[in-house]
């Protein structure tokens, strides 16, 4: 199938199928697949964009599989498809659930004051195990409330699954180094005490697109390369790198931020390419925006617009449908629903 014949089949059944149909696409989609979404944004905001479109009855997600899983969850009853389920995220997928598990048991045997909080990019298992723990999800943008309402509530987490967002929310509530420890399942375990010691108990996770990726070092050489330039990087960055930055934030806070500077200003933006350059596009002719390095989602990448044809064309038969398990997707909806009400 030729891009040019991809582009006919999906425009024809986007006609046909009219506002039964909604496309979300993620912002670290390419350009080529944002042109058919209905819809653009981050991971969380889709799913709940496709919970509330009533007359919606499939729903095709752009993005990797824990998207479409959530998406799944927050609209039971709807067809969600992703068109690659190939296309997963290697930091979902550092948090298997047996080997959670196994840590939830060591951490519980010290003590019962534990509140586990996962991340949104975990797969649905993951969610439904802290919606079956009285714990929550969180995002990037709402992390550091989710945190603070836990810590109220136990005065201990257990952080799933990305280590980095965990440390950089930990560090902005106050909270010192030495009371942060990090589980690594590739260990033999962690020691009673300092267990009982931390606050806050940190998955050995990492998204690849932002760690290892964006460094200090890279953050040093784009100001020197660029004076008086502003750096944001996203808080899956490493602890040090948005130390040496000057603002970290969600998706939506780096685009909230670039649309807040002021003209003429010069900003370089640590995450996925494929979004910076279009940031810098929607921002040409006010402010200047480039990547802080060139990094790209290869998950992402496996969504194509062959595939979304193929999609459409094939909606009847359920090729490429994200199903959920009715007990996994209701404890899940719970951590989700704590999240929502914090």
């Amino acid at each position: 199938m030729t891009h040019d014949e991809a582009r006919t089949i999906i425009t024809n059944r986007k006609r046909e199928l009219g506002d039964k149909l909604i496309i979300l696409g993620h912002h670290y989609q390419n350009d080529d697949i944002l042109e058919y979404a209905d819809y653009v944004g981050d991971s969380l905001e889709l799913a709940r964009k496709a919970s509330r479109i009533e007359r919606a009855e499939s729903i095709v997600f752009c993005g990797v599989y824990f998207m479409a899983e959530t998406a799944a969850i927050l609209a039971p009853g709807r067809a969600v498809y992703i068109p690659d389920p190939a296309a997963g995220c290697p930091l979902a997928d550092m948090a298997p659930p047996a080997e959670v598990l196994a840590a939830w048991d060591a951490i519980t045997q010290v003590t019962r004051s534990v509140v586990p909080i996962t991340y949104v990019n975990s797969t649905a298992e993951l969610k439904a195990f802290c919606g079956r723990n009285e714990g929550a999800v969180c995002t990037s943008g709402n992390a550091r409330k989710i945190l603070a309402w836990a810590l109220e509530k136990a005065g201990k987490i257990f952080f799933m699954p990305d280590r980095n967002l965990g440390r950089n929310t930990a560090r902005s509530l106050g909270i010192p180094d030495g009371e942060i420890v990090e589980w690594d399942p590739g260990a033999a375990g962690m020691d009673r005490d300092a267990i009982a010691k931390a606050r806050v108990i940190l998955w050995k996770g990492w998204c690849p697109v932002h760690f290892p990726e964006f460094s200090a070092e890279d953050v040093s050489a784009i100001r020197t390369r660029f004076p008086g330039i502003k750096v944001i990087v996203h808080p899956e960055t490493d602890p040090a790198t948005v130390a040496a930055s000057d603002l970290s934030g969600s998706t939506a806070m780096i685009l909230e931020y670039l649309a807040s500077l002021g003209e003429g200003q010069k900003v370089a933006v640590g995450t996925e390419a494929h979004m910076v350059y279009r940031a810098a596009r929607a921002n040409r002719f006010r402010i200047d925006v480039v990547p802080l390095k060139e990094v790209y989602c290869e998950d992402m990448a496996k969504i194509t617009l062959e595939k979304l044809a193929q999609t459409l064309s094939r909606l009847e038969s359920g090729q490429g449908r994200v199903e959920v398990a009715p007990d996994i997707a209701e404890h899940a909806m719970k951590a989700l629903d704590a999240m929502l009400r914090i």
